[in-house]
């Protein structure tokens, strides 16, 4: 992939002030999207059994088993963490694995935001932590994105295959948002977008230098095959979301069909670019798991919401904390660099 050698600054640095201002605004997504979410539950309860059955299906639940749906998901995120870590020493970004860790949950808080994209916000505290410019580091985020997409990708189409459902529109998905990808992982497609043209491109391809010369250096095959060892066990942990729900509101799936329909069902969210998949990813399990487990509406809206909360919900509240405790490196960062100025300018003083 070639790549147009960086001429200029591309990138200034944020300070505290600017980057809780940039915080607010995915805050105020998050509410709504919260808002959204409540109501898709509402609104599917009601289309599905009523409300008074759906929540009795769900005062139903084994608590023990359906805790083991928030264990899977945790875990799942810690081992997407190895591949994490693996991207930044790719990148050749060296910080304390702790702090990588807590920047790295804190990109759940961002799962809401259309595509994810919100988690590139990450980038900045991983800026930083290391002293990596923004557009070195972003590209550990958007392939933590693809290869997390790849994973359920293949999932959804071998299940579907497989069993002989949605082959088509499971397939037609994964080509669509392939494609997409390809768009941020590729430079190809912003050169041809860009050549001849002033403006906006101008101002913007500096940035663009810098960020795609840092995706070149994980733009190899055997980053995407090795990504494969963490991104499948963390993808098949998470359909475990939805295979304790299920064995909680005592039924018995087949965990060939739970991985499908958690699988199809996040390829449909992502391809809906709906904040948090909010909706189209709810309304999936639902149908999904009403025709293949022969449940009536009211258990399978219950399996939705249920499963929607330990999936996306645990890890965005697991996320917000992560983003508040990674201010602290902010504050250390920054008094560290006004104590390097204040002796930088003693130092002056005595010369």
């Amino acid at each position: 992939m070639s790549v147009r050698p960086v001429k200029a600054e591309s990138h200034e640095r944020i300070d505290r002030a600017e980057y809780l201002k940039r915080v607010r605004r995915f805050r105020n997504i998050v509410v709504y999207v919260l808002i959204g979410s409540i109501a898709v539950f509402v609104g599917i309860s009601v289309v599905f059994g009523g409300i008074d059955k759906v929540i009795g299906e769900i005062a139903k639940v084994n608590p023990w088993i359906y805790l083991l749906a928030f264990v899977c998901v945790f875990a799942s995120y810690l081992v997407r963490f190895g591949k994490w870590s693996f991207y930044l020493k790719m990148l050749k970004v060296k910080i304390p694995w702790w702090e990588s860790l807590s920047i790295y949950l804190s990109l759940g808080s961002m799962n809401i935001t259309p595509g994810r994209v919100g988690r590139i916000l990450g980038g900045y505290t991983l800026e930083k932590v290391s002293g990596k410019k923004f557009m070195t580091v972003a590209p550990a985020v958007t392939m933590d994105i693809f290869s997390d997409f790849l994973g359920f990708a293949f999932f959804a189409g071998a299940t579907a295959i497989f069993f002989h459902k949605y082959v088509i529109y499971v397939l037609f998905i994964i080509v669509l948002l392939s494609v997409s990808f390809w768009v941020v992982l590729d430079d190809r497609f912003y050169r041809w977008l860009s050549r001849g043209r002033g403006g906006i491109f101008k101002r913007f391809t500096p940035h663009a230098n810098m960020y795609f010369k840092s995706q070149g250096a994980l733009n190899k095959r055997w980053i995407y095959a090795f990504s494969f060892v963490y991104t499948l066990p963390a993808d098949f942990l998470n359909s475990l979301a939805l295979y304790f729900t299920l064995l909680a509101l005592g039924i018995h799936p087949s965990l060939g069909l739970v991985i499908f329909i958690f699988a199809t069902a996040h390829i449909f969210g992502m391809a809906s670019f709906v904040p948090g998949s909010i909706g189209v990813t709810d309304v999936t399990i639902v149908v999904l798991s009403e025709a293949a487990f022969g449940i009536n509406g009211a258990l399978s809206a219950a399996v939705a919401i249920l499963t929607r909360l330990a999936s996306l919900w645990f890890v965005v509240g697991l996320g917000a904390f992560f983003l508040f405790y990674t201010m602290r490196y902010w504050i250390r960062a920054e008094a560290k660099s006004k104590n390097s100025a204040l002796a930088k300018g003693q130092g002056l003083k005595k010369k």
